[in-house]
């Protein structure tokens, strides 16, 4: 078998084609792999971040442990809160500044009001729900009953 001979003129073109198709794989390549470097790097800075923002959205119309709370501020907190027992109930802060006003100012920062019954009760033993998708406030309501209406009417 006889190979064909390529001319210059064709060797140049054929030369040509097969450094685009080379350069168009590398630059393809090179973005994809670029693009995942950013991502694990931005994942891995604000991966708390991302958490919260999580939470935020999928813990609304459902129970939110107390844990993730401060209870003086009733805000979502973005690390879990600061256990602490005072008068024998159990209540979760952000800082010692925080446990420090609950015990100066306790009838002020212990108790709340259920937004379905209007009842006083105190926020260590109530369920706790957030008050609008994607927004740290919460809410504190005295039975399942009262936190199931909550949402219904929302």
């Amino acid at each position: 078998m006889k190979k064909k001979r390529l001319s210059k003129q064709q060797l140049l073109e054929k030369q040509k084609l097969d450094d685009k198709k080379f350069n168009r794989t590398m630059l393809i390549s090179f973005g994809i792999l670029f693009i995942g470097v950013l991502s694990v790097l931005v994942f891995y800075t604000y991966w708390c971040d991302t958490r919260f923002a999580w939470r935020k959205i999928a813990w609304y119309k459902h129970e939110v442990p107390a844990n993730w709370i401060c209870m003086k501020g009733d805000n979502l907190q973005i690390h879990e809160s600061h256990k602490a027992k005072y008068k024998g109930e159990t209540y979760y802060f952000c800082s010692q500044s925080c446990f420090n006003h609950l015990v100066k100012h306790f009838n002020e920062v212990a108790y709340t009001t259920d937004p379905v019954s209007g009842d006083t009760l105190l926020k260590a033993n109530a369920l706790i729900g957030l008050k609008k998708r994607n927004k740290t406030e919460v809410a504190y309501f005295k039975n399942k009953q009262n936190f199931k209406k909550y949402y219904e009417s929302k």
